[in-house]
């Protein structure tokens, strides 16, 4: 399947669309293209020329580095203090300390463990090098879901024999710190989650892409991203300067055995939320720094969102609008003295689905921060956007928007 090599990436946000909605009859295609890739062949060990002319170079992204030499890659992962040695098969090991893991290239089979990685896998056009997967039944991608009938196959994360087996049989596994993770050689640490800006999380393909001398793909990916991206912020701040809706990231935890069965509320900072949040000519609720705020009653956090325009709820159990107001402590919205409620501007992320409940906003909105930007500035500013346009992953809790579940 090269649904996105098709589209010959004319912009991020059509590519986006085909991942969301794709699926199975180009999912069943596993004639790779060779489009856009660099030295797809082994050479002999004698080989010296630069065999990466096309080079990725990271421009929004703290969390990695690449540096080119010419047989050879040496990839930093500097949230993991990780490195590792990217060197064209068939070439001469190179003599680099301190390594994490010596990996040839191109992969011709790979793995993944979190969603994130194999969006990014599947917006390279890579997906038919995907072996092994987890969370496999919460992936909303219609292309993955297809390619998990036939082609494959999900980790058995209960036997951790059979798990160690299915990481090996791949050149590379993608993981995150402190997942399921077995002391394979051939792990590789993705930390696209711990970036403090939205295009930061998304620059994360040319990452992924050095591992399939797939620079030229990984970099007209990025590129289309970057460019909507400034269209679309520029464009919100020219025209909403002045009136920035406060929105503030919220969530619910219920009491359960995991939390010595006390509730708590819980206001997100994160950092990325900042940079996409004033991007979108909006303001997030305060400017703290922190990355979180966490409050042991109902009646502290709604004191906190006095200020709100916009609630954007993301708890991890979903539920209905009716539920959510319980939830935060309040009876009669009818008497509740919040904006927030007086003009129903809740929402969720959770609009897209696989038929588990998975979100596909653990998905592509790490990848195409421009179609992220854009649904937040349909939220912010509803008038922005054109008539008809339907959030990907926002879904109005207050006006009951239906759910739309994903298939193959």
């Amino acid at each position: 399947k090269d649904t996105l090599m098709n589209l010959r990436y004319s912009t991020s946000l059509a590519a986006l669309l085909v991942l969301l909605n794709a699926g199975a009859m180009a999912a069943t295609n596993n004639t790779a293209s060779t489009e856009g890739l660099q030295s797809t062949q082994c050479v002999d060990s004698s080989a010296s020329n630069d065999l990466y002319p096309t080079k990725s170079k990271v421009k929004y992204a703290t969390g990695f580095s690449i540096a080119y030499h010419n047989t050879y890659k040496v990839l930093e992962n500097k949230s993991t203090n990780s490195t590792y040695v990217l060197y064209q098969c068939g070439s001469t090991k190179p003599s680099v300390k301190n390594v994490s893991a010596f990996i040839p290239v191109p992969v011709k089979s790979s793995a993944a463990w979190a969603t994130t990685a194999a969006i990014f896998l599947e917006a390279l056009g890579v997906q038919n090098t995907v072996k092994n997967l987890g969370t496999a039944p919460s992936l909303v991608s219609a292309c993955l879901q297809e390619l998990l009938k036939e082609v494959i196959e999900p980790f058995n994360d209960s036997n951790s024999t059979d798990t160690d087996h299915q990481e090996q049989k791949n050149d590379v596994v993608f993981n995150m710190p402190g997942g399921q993770d077995t002391n394979t050689t051939n792990t590789v640490y993705s930390t696209e989650y711990l970036e403090p800006s939205a295009l930061g999380r998304s620059e994360w393909v040319k990452f992924f892409g050095a591992f399939f001398n797939a620079e030229e793909r990984a970099n007209k990916v990025f590129d289309s991203v970057d460019s909507n991206y400034q269209c679309f912020s520029t464009k919100a701040e020219k025209e909403y300067n002045d009136i920035r809706p406060v929105i503030a990231w919220t969530s619910y935890a219920g009491p359960t055995q995991y939390n010595n069965n006390t509730a708590y509320w819980q206001i997100s900072f994160a950092n990325y939320k900042y940079d996409i949040v004033r991007d979108a000519g909006a303001r997030m609720l305060n400017t703290t720094g922190k990355q979180s705020t966490m409050f042991s009653t109902s009646q502290a956090f709604l004191r906190a969102l006095r200020e709100v325009d916009i609630v954007i709820d993301e708890s991890f159990v979903s539920y209905n609008y009716s539920t959510l107001l319980k939830n935060y402590g309040i009876a009669d919205p009818k008497q509740a003295n919040y904006s927030w409620v007086a003009t129903g501007r809740v929402f969720r992320p959770d609009r897209i689905q696989s038929t588990s409940g998975g979100l596909g906003w653990f998905e592509a909105p790490v990848a195409f921060a421009d179609a992220l930007l854009q649904d937040l500035i349909g939220v912010a500013h509803p008038k922005f956007v054109k008539d008809g346009y339907k959030h990907i992953w926002f879904r109005n809790l207050a006006k009951s928007d239906p759910v739309t579940v994903v298939t193959a």
